[in-house]
Order: C-alpha cells, then structure tokens, then sequence
C-alpha cells in the first residue's frame, strides 16, 4: 500500500507538472509573459561569484544610458546576460532580441536547450552548448575590452535580478554582433529603441544579419 500511494503521488505531481508547462508555454505563446526564464547559475538568486548582490535598480518605464560600463566577473556570465559595474554599482544585464544558447547542460535548462538546438538545424546537446561557450567566448572579450554603454529602462527579466538592456560596445551593438555570427537567435524580448528604432525595424535587421550568417554557415549555424 505505502508504495502504490507514492506511485499515485508521483503520478499527480507529473500531471500538475505538465499542466503548469503548458500553462506557461501558452502564455508565451500569446505573449502574457515573457519568454525567457531564469538562468541556473548555481548560486542563490541574485548573489554574485564574489558573494556581492546586484545593486537595487531605479523602477522600471524611464530610459536611462549609462556610459563607461565595465564588465564584473562572474561564473554565471554568458554571451546575452552578465554582470556589470557603473559607478561602483552593479548590475546584471539581459540583452534585448538576442538569446545565445546555453554554454552548461543542468536539468533546468535542458528544454530550452532543446529548443535553442532546434532554432539552428537541429543541433545536438553538446553541439548546442558548445555554440554557448562560443558565444560567450565572443562576448566577454569584447565587454572586458573597453568600457562600453548600456541603454536600459530597467525592465525586469522574469522577476528576477535581470534587467533588459541595449548594449554597444566598440564594435556595434553587441545584440546585431552576436546574431551576425551565428551566436544568438532572434528570440527573446525587443524594444522600441529611444531615438528610433522601432522593434519592427531592428527585427528586420536583425533577420537579414541572421539570414548573412546562415548562408555563411557562421557559429551555430555551421555546425550541421
């Protein structure tokens, strides 16, 4: 009896499990909430490598552009969110239109790693993540080379520490840097860009850059 009970709970919690994913996928899907989810990046919510937490972020709607940025280390870093100081403020930073795939394999992000292979071909796992360790390789560099600027409005990444940010670095805007190489897809949430720039417009930009680097078989998309 005690293991045919312990079958029955598991059985609900599968099912309560599935609801609640298609629940969440539907909502995406229709665009109620966003699609990006948080990142396990084997630390407490919110807590950097050095042990520091993100500095409390100004409320979300007015655009503000920080200049002189500089890149704070952190293991969870990656090629479309990381850590960064202004003014002895730290941040942690999302990067509007552009999601890189994933550079570690855990058992939180093995669906959306799924999904990131299938954007590119039909990558497998290890091809997958080997795309996001190519992206992140391609990004650091780059932040850590120069100071460079972040335009935000401070809009949280799905209630976590995360906040969406257009950043430029000495080379461009660092969104179109990473679809031009084949190391981001064109997934996750825009902005209509102050000064112009509508979201339409940057997406059809961003679409031509993609369509270059799929014919050149840049990054992830050399990979098939």
């Amino acid at each position: 009896m005690p293991r045919r009970r312990s079958s029955s709970k598991t059985l609900r919690r599968t099912v309560i499990g599935l609801l609640v994913a298609g629940v969440i996928a539907f909502a995406q899907w229709k665009g109620w909430m966003p699609k990006d989810q948080p990142k396990s990046s084997g630390r407490n919510p919110g807590q950097t490598q050095s042990g520091s937490r993100p500095s409390p972020t100004p409320p979300s709607g007015k655009w503000q552009q920080l200049n002189g940025c500089t890149l704070a280390d952190d293991r969870s870093n990656d090629g479309d969110s990381f850590d960064v100081m202004h003014q002895g403020a730290r941040y942690t930073i999302r990067l509007y239109f552009a999601d890189s795939p994933e550079k570690y394999r855990s058992h939180l992000n093995a669906t959306r790693l799924a999904e990131q292979g299938r954007y590119f071909g039909g990558l497998s796992e290890a091809e997958t993540v080997k795309a996001g360790e190519a992206a992140r390789d391609f990004t650091l560099p780059r932040l850590g080379r120069t100071p460079f600027t972040l335009l935000t409005r401070w809009e949280k990444v799905f209630g976590g520490p995360r906040v969406y940010a257009f950043v430029t670095v000495a080379d461009g805007d660092l969104a179109e840097l990473l679809v031009r190489e084949g190391l981001a897809r064109i997934f996750t949430k825009g902005a209509d860009r102050p000064g112009g720039g509508s979201i339409r417009d940057q997406k059809e930009k961003l679409y031509a850059l993609e369509r270059a680097a799929k014919k050149a078989r840049r990054g992830a998309w050399g990979k098939r």
